[in-house]
């Protein structure tokens, strides 16, 4: 297993586990936003399992747009629907 792989690997496995640990808390539900916490988990998903079976995809893109993802989903603390909110101006 390569250095790519390893960091696509951990990167999807960290999105996984904070998509999959997020508690609303009394936040409204967004069908939109849950059906893409969705999607995100199962390609995430098919992304590892393709790597540990059969070894690929090797791209240095994919590892880089995974870890800066991750790096997103850990700050948001999970909830998808911060990522697609614009930042207000303080």
């Amino acid at each position: 297993m390569t250095i790519a792989e390893l960091v696509t690997v951990i990167a999807a496995l960290v999105i996984i586990a904070r998509i999959l640990t997020f508690r609303r808390n009394g936040s409204r539900y967004r069908p939109g936003v849950s059906f893409l916490a969705w999607l995100a988990v199962v390609m995430c998903t098919v992304i590892v399992v393709r790597i540990i079976a059969a070894g690929e995809p090797e791209a240095w893109w994919l590892a880089l747009l995974l870890a800066a993802t991750a790096a997103l989903v850990l700050r948001a603390g999970g909830n998808l629907a911060h990522l697609f909110r614009p930042r207000r101006r303080q």
